[in-house]
């Protein structure tokens, strides 16, 4: 067999099935109810009972098997994956007498359908340990094999949080200097403004305040809220004085979560992205609005604007390149296993909604 050839079934394996699964997977999951069927009918092989008939119902078992196995698997490995396991030792408990019964009315409909006598008596008690056996063998693999990709999945997150932290501190540094100079820079040009121009000077120094968060967030990875608000609110007031009455902004009440730790920087780039795509576009203008509320251990936080909004699909704007979104994206997956939701707003514009976690993560 030729390698090329094998690389085709390699890679046809590997190709998604559905629900994440992919078709090797299945091929795995099938195999594995096969053969653990055929192990329990190795005594009857080794003392010679089997013939066509008896390999028939061999078969038939297996499917009946693999079929009444899908929904226990659904159940343990999709619905309830995210359970701690104790809940789904739990439901193993449950499922196993529910497996059995359906194992039973499948081989009673295939004696009925190949006209044997159904299963009675002594021979249905007798059925009832190895079954619960085949089960938890099955299962048990099944949870070793679930276990390795958990495990290989924090590792991948693991090391893309580092790769990630790497490349911000590699860019921390190379910025650092330039903050530094502007900050410094100008401090100078707002003390040469004459007393006259206070508001110039005002501007200056907003300006000069986001520059020294700027350089406090490449030393800080966690800021509290109230400081990443009061930085918003700061950018929100510079461009306010350049769009004037065509933009307008409110932030919602703390009510208690001011200290809260969130990631540097995380709500600039949904802020950045609502001016320059929802404002900056609009003839009149638009509003926008930074509501943040607390429920059990997240932070809910949504900014709308009335601007100009998408006319495309949503789904668009989730697979956008731009630097500030894909940042944000990467973030709250990485840290907080959390996604970035947007929707329309009313009468216009968009709404950017995302949850971060009042506990950090380890």
């Amino acid at each position: 067999m030729s390698k090329s050839f094998m690389g085709k079934i390699a890679a046809a394996l590997k190709k998604s099935a559905f629900s994440n699964i992919t078709w090797g997977e299945m091929a795995g999951y099938c195999l594995l109810f096969v053969l653990q069927d055929f192990v329990l009918y190795i005594p009857e092989v080794l003392l010679g009972r089997v013939d066509a008939v008896y390999l028939r119902m061999i078969c038939w078992d297996s499917v009946i098997l693999l079929i009444v196995s899908v929904p226990c698997w659904y159940l343990v490995f999709r619905k309830f994956r995210d359970r701690p396991l104790r809940f789904r030792f739990r439901l193993h408990l449950m499922l196993i007498p529910l497996f059995w019964g359906a194992w039973l009315g499948g081989t009673q409909l295939y004696n009925f359908m190949v006209g044997q006598p159904p299963m009675q008596g002594i021979y249905i008690l007798r059925s009832v340990f190895p079954v619960i056996v085949y089960y938890l063998q099955c299962f048990s693999l099944l949870h070793v094999y679930n276990f390795f990709l958990e495990r290989e999945a924090q590792l991948k997150k693991e090391k893309e949080l580092a790769d990630a932290a790497f490349r911000s501190e590699i860019n921390a540094l190379k910025a650092q200097i330039q903050p530094h100079f502007l900050f410094n820079t100008l401090n100078s040009i707002s003390a040469s403004v004459p007393i006259e121009q206070e508001p110039t000077r005002e501007l200056i120094a907003r300006l000069a305040d986001t520059f020294r968060y700027s350089l406090y967030c490449t030393e800080h990875e966690w800021v509290p809220l109230k400081e990443e608000i009061r930085y918003v609110r700061t950018m929100l007031e510079l461009e306010h004085s350049r769009f004037r009455e065509r933009l307008e902004f409110s932030i919602s009440p703390l009510n208690g979560s001011e200290n809260v730790m969130i990631p540097a920087m995380l709500l600039q780039p949904v802020v950045e992205n609502a001016i320059r795509h929802g404002i900056a576009p609009s003839i009149h203008g638009g509003k926008i609005h930074i509501d943040i509320a607390r429920e059990s251990d997240k932070l809910r936080i949504e900014i709308s604007d009335t601007g100009v909004g998408y006319s495309g699909e949503l789904s668009e704007i989730g697979r956008s390149t731009g630097v500030g979104l894909r940042n944000i994206r990467q973030r709250l997956e990485l840290l907080f296993s959390e996604s970035l939701l947007i929707h329309r707003n009313q009468p216009s514009g968009l709404r950017f909604i995302f949850y971060t976690h009042t506990n950090r993560p380890s």
